[in-house]
């Protein structure tokens, strides 16, 4: 019995110490798979870590394409609603202009001027008349900016006038104004400073009745203007059947004498008379006296005589009762006891002395500018 317990310890023993080894080669054999299952983890994170980071590089490699191409659009599309820019505004200068010019009436003025915008362009010459400027006439440049200018005929009827040029505004080119232009007119019939002058303009005597000045005459106007002015003022005192009364210059149709129709023929004409006028008039006889004596009225020769000239009845000399105007072809208008202002054979009495009211001469031409 004693026996048998030892034996059954001995076995129990040698049992236990076999579950021992068992236990002990099964944690050996247990360690290495933890450990490799351990590493294959550590290499399956690896990899995966390695596959998100190829990953996050092409999605940044991506993400960056994408912000250029959405940059890129961001761009494009900032330029559509953005306001167009404002194209820079040149300033516009008349160049090559003449402002100044001294100029014989009649005479074309003429002026070639230029822009400094490359282009067709609307001008438009002013004039001054007085108080403001008015338009006189519209040009258009040629497409390298340049106009012939022509100044119309208005400017010769004043002594002197002045003028501009404007030109609108466009897109690219500001509005212009020119520098003030000034003409000064030449009269193209002048007579010498020795004789009387004309003037170009009304000459009134306060109290009495003078002829206006002939709406036909200007600055431009010849010599032959004059006389045929000076001679169709008699003319209408003759078709207003203007009677002939002594010591009298009044309207036509009312009443006359010889002289005082020369007076308002002279002043028809621009010419003062004085020292004969009417006011002097009417209390002097044998005012053609006054005429045939003045040194202001050129003497002239029978024999030359011109359409326009004075014809003086009476002698001896310088004695005269009559006066007439010389037609030309041996006729002459006057004013005659009960027959008034009235065309009659020059030589119906004897004349001896001949006047010129405008003397003949020769156009001087002035052609200056600056």
């Amino acid at each position: 019995m004693k026996y048998r317990k030892q034996i059954f310890a001995g076995i129990a023993a040698i049992t236990l110490l076999a579950n021992v080894g068992t236990s002990v080669v099964a944690a050996d054999a247990i360690a290495p798979s933890a450990t490799n299952n351990s590493q294959t983890d550590k290499n399956n994170q690896l990899s995966d870590n390695k596959v998100d980071s190829d990953k996050n590089n092409d999605n940044t490699s991506n993400d960056v394409g994408t912000t250029d191409s959405t940059n890129s659009g961001q761009n494009d599309t900032s330029k559509i609603p953005e306001e167009p820019k404002v194209p820079t505004v040149s300033k516009t200068v008349f160049k090559q202009l003449h402002t100044k010019f001294k100029w014989t009436a009649g005479d074309k003025i003429t002026d070639l001027i230029k822009l400094n915008s490359p282009e067709k362009r609307p001008v438009t010459l002013q004039k001054w008349n007085g108080k403001k400027y008015i338009n006189v006439k519209k040009y258009l440049t040629d497409d390298d900016g340049s106009l012939k200018l022509t100044y119309p005929a208005a400017w010769y009827h004043h002594k002197h006038s002045t003028w501009r040029l404007v030109s609108p505004e466009t897109s690219t080119w500001t509005a212009a104004k020119s520098s003030k232009i000034t003409i000064s007119t030449v009269r193209r019939y002048q007579i010498p400073k020795k004789y009387r002058q004309l003037h170009m303009k009304s000459l009134h005597l306060k109290g009495f009745y003078t002829s206006p000045l002939d709406k036909s005459l200007n600055y431009a106007s010849t010599r032959s203007d004059y006389v045929k002015a000076f001679i169709k003022r008699g003319y209408q005192y003759q078709k207003a059947g203007t009677a002939w009364v002594d010591f009298t210059t009044k309207k036509p149709g009312t009443s006359v004498d010889c002289s005082g129709l020369v007076m308002q023929c002279m002043y028809a004409t621009g010419i003062d008379p004085s020292p004969a006028n009417p006011k002097w008039h009417a209390t002097h006889e044998w005012g053609c006296r006054s005429f045939v004596q003045s040194p202001t009225l050129q003497t002239v020769s029978l024999n030359k005589l011109k359409r326009g000239d004075l014809i003086f009845y009476g002698r001896p000399k310088p004695i005269c009762y009559h006066v007439g105007i010389y037609l030309g072809n041996n006729k002459v208008l006057h004013s005659w006891p009960n027959a008034g202002v009235t065309v009659w054979n020059a030589n119906f009495r004897p004349y001896y002395y001949a006047k010129r009211v405008f003397p003949v001469t020769k156009t001087v031409k002035v052609h200056q500018m600056s």
